[in-house]
């Protein structure tokens, strides 16, 4: 999935959508993060939801690998650089990690983090296909 512009203001309406997506299928907070060009453009975290390093982690995996997460959790176990990431707390090798793609280039990542990690990347997917 590819944007053809990406901004702060559809960053935002991102994660709102991402927000009540969550509270209409699933009865748990989570954590959501955008990053783009960089920088930090929105970390939201549901009430109830706790600081945790999964974010931070899963945009590391994105931005490094420059994949989703759970494309990197499908190659874990091949003799691929993200096998040895398997062993590096810096990186979260799970779903709920997926890159921002403009004019075919990677510029940012978006992040989720609070169900099990296949619901996290669905959740991302399914607010994109809505969007896009």
């Amino acid at each position: 999935m590819q944007f053809a512009h990406f901004d702060n203001d559809l960053a935002l309406r991102l994660v709102i959508a991402i927000d009540q997506y969550i509270r209409r299928n699933y009865p748990k907070p989570v954590g959501i993060k955008v990053i783009h060009h960089g920088l930090p453009i929105i970390r939201f975290l549901m009430a109830g939801r706790k600081e945790s390093p999964w974010l931070e982690r899963k945009e590391r995996t994105v931005l490094e690998s420059g994949h989703s997460s759970l494309y990197v959790y499908t190659q874990k176990d091949r003799e691929t650089q993200f096998a040895k990431w398997a062993e590096d707390e810096h990186y979260a090798i799970c779903g709920g990690g997926f890159t921002i793609i403009e004019d075919s280039k990677i510029t940012g990542a978006i992040c989720v983090s609070g169900l099990t990690h296949l619901e996290d990347h669905k959740v991302i997917t399914e607010v994109l296909k809505q969007m896009i």
